[in-house]
């Protein structure tokens, strides 16, 4: 049973013994800081808790003017000199309490290999600011056509990575989902994708001045994939993660990291159905090194006041700057370390 299943059994199993209150059970974790699935009635509100000791100092001050998720802090008296922080959600909606559940394990993965509880409780706050804004925007809606297939091209390009180099050093450098101005990002390399239909033209649509922009870093490739998009033949949105995740089995380190990314892009795996209805088929793959003349707007081309730049280049006229994948890949490996 995965987390996600086990908190959500908890819960049930909580809800079914109607006991009115709080009530909580723990959650079967190897972290240091103990850890439990949260059930209020005859409300139906659901959460997770964490005790630890009370010389442990939280502020939760920049929590409190959330409308569905309750962040609470108060005396634990099931264990000694203990304090209980509660992070309940204070809706009933089935989608809701399903993306909950996800954040939830997400947290409770976070915090399997601290070295204290004080460790534990920091990663808790972390991960907490990371999510509050995430589960307002998202709850409520779905990726869109263009989203699903901007993601299918960062994943598309993750899996090259998990094959050359670290799979833990791949996922973190796979910064696109924190709304980074390029995909994957180290320090002296960067890699911008564009997943585009081969039914559109050939135009690129650049947003900002700094995606395209190698000012700061010795080596930027653009990575564009054409996909036509299918209701049969190709691969699904689903089916490039469920490949991805067999890849990381017997990794719990990079495989928190990846589903801490695929949240963070809005991918919630109740919504797999919606995705299963498009599949991509590749038709073209191509890599570009931006320097010299490839066209592309830098931050100190822009004059004063100018900011927030959006345009579109044509690739057409870029073929001077073609390399080939094998030496994309070794360019990362050298700086990055073969497995």
């Amino acid at each position: 049973m995965n987390r996600v299943s086990s908190i959500k059994d908890i819960w049930q199993r909580l809800e079914s013994e109607g006991t009115t209150g709080l009530v909580k059970r723990a959650l079967d974790t190897p972290s240091l800081l103990k850890t439990f699935c949260t059930c209020r009635l005859p409300e139906r509100y659901f959460g997770i808790a964490f005790s630890f000791h009370q010389d442990i100092k939280l502020d939760i001050a920049g929590f409190q003017d959330l409308s569905e998720l309750n962040i609470s802090l108060f005396k634990d008296n099931s264990f000694p000199d203990s304090k209980l922080l509660l992070i309940q959600l204070n809706n009933r909606e089935q989608r809701v309490n399903d993306i909950f559940s996800s954040i939830c394990a997400n947290i409770v993965g976070s915090i399997l290999e601290v070295e204290s509880e004080r460790e534990g409780v920091k990663l808790v706050i972390s991960q907490l600011r990371k999510w509050k804004d995430l589960f307002s925007k998202r709850r409520n809606q779905k990726l869109s056509p263009q989203e699903q297939q901007g993601l299918y091209g960062e994943l598309y390009f993750l899996r090259k990575l998990l094959y050359s180099i670290d799979k833990t050093k791949a996922t973190s450098i796979w910064v696109g989902p924190e709304m980074a101005p390029k995909d994957f990002q180290s320090d002296m390399w960067a890699v911008e994708v564009k997943t585009t239909s081969a039914t559109s033209h050939s135009g690129i649509s650049i947003n900002g001045e700094l995606q395209l922009d190698e000012s700061n870093i010795e080596h930027l490739f653009l990575y564009n994939l054409v996909v036509e998009v299918l209701e049969k033949d190709g691969q699904t949105l689903p089916e490039i993660i469920a490949d991805i995740r067999n890849y990381f089995v017997g990794d719990n380190k990079a495989a928190e990291l990846f589903e801490s990314k695929l949240l963070q892009s809005g991918y919630f795996d109740i919504d797999e159905g919606f995705y299963k209805e498009r599949h991509y088929h590749i038709r073209k793959e191509q890599y570009f090194q931006v320097k010299d003349k490839f066209p592309r707007i830098k931050q100190n081309e822009l004059r004063t006041g100018v900011f927030e730049v959006k345009y579109s280049i044509s690739l057409d006229f870029s073929t001077e700057n073609i390399v080939i994948e094998e030496n994309v890949i070794n360019t990362i490996v050298s700086y990055e370390g073969n497995q």
